[in-house]
C-alpha cells in the first residue's frame, strides 16, 4: 500500500471549507453591534396563546428624516448610511434572532410560527406564535403584555 500526498491546494481547500461552515454555523444574532435596540413584545391571550414581536430598530434620533435627491449634473456624494443592508441573507438572519432571543428568554420553548414580518433599514420585525400554550409559569412571568428589551451576550 502506497502513501499519497496531498497537494498544498486541497489541504487549503479543505481548512477553507471547516472554517466557513463554521462560522456559518454559530448559534447567536446578527445585526446586534449596529446601536440597534432589541426588543421582544410578549402577549399572551385568554386562549393561552403566546404572541410575539421581535423587533431590531435604529434610535430615533438615528434615523435620517429627510430625503436626498441626486441631481445628475451635481458630482455625486457618499450618502451617510445607517442601519441594516438589506440583501438575500437579511430574512434568515432576522429568523434566526427571532429563534435565539425567544429560546434564550424562555418565551417560546418549542419553536414559533412565524406570522408577518418587515425588513427595512433602520426597522427589522417578526411577528409571531409560539407553537406551545403559555403555562401559569409563563402568565405569571411574562403577564398579559410586556415589552422587554433584549439584553443577551
Amino acid at each position: 500500500m502506497g502513501i499519497t500526498f496531498l497537494r498544498p491546494k486541497t489541504i487549503l481547500m479543505g481548512v477553507l471549507m471547516v472554517v466557513f461552515l463554521s462560522g456559518c454555523g454559530t448559534a447567536g444574532r446578527s445585526y446586534t453591534k449596529l446601536a440597534m435596540q432589541e426588543t421582544l413584545e410578549t402577549q399572551i391571550l385568554t386562549n393561552t396563546s403566546k404572541m410575539f414581536v421581535y423587533r431590531l430598530k435604529l434610535p430615533e434620533d438615528s434615523i435620517p428624516n429627510h430625503i436626498r435627491i441626486a441631481h445628475s449634473s451635481s458630482p455625486r456624494k457618499p450618502v451617510a448610511r445607517g442601519g441594516v443592508d438589506i440583501n438575500r441573507h437579511t430574512y434568515k438572519r432576522l429568523q434566526q434572532n427571532t429563534g435565539y432571543v425567544v429560546q434564550q428568554l424562555g418565551y417560546c420553548r418549542e419553536g414559533f410560527i412565524e406570522l408577518d414580518r418587515s425588513l427595512s433599514r433602520y426597522h427589522l420585525w417578526l411577528k409571531g406564535e409560539c407553537k406551545e400554550g403559555a403555562s401559569q409559569a409563563d402568565k405569571e412571568r411574562f403577564g398579559d403584555k410586556k415589552i422587554l428589551p433584549v439584553n443577551i451576550e
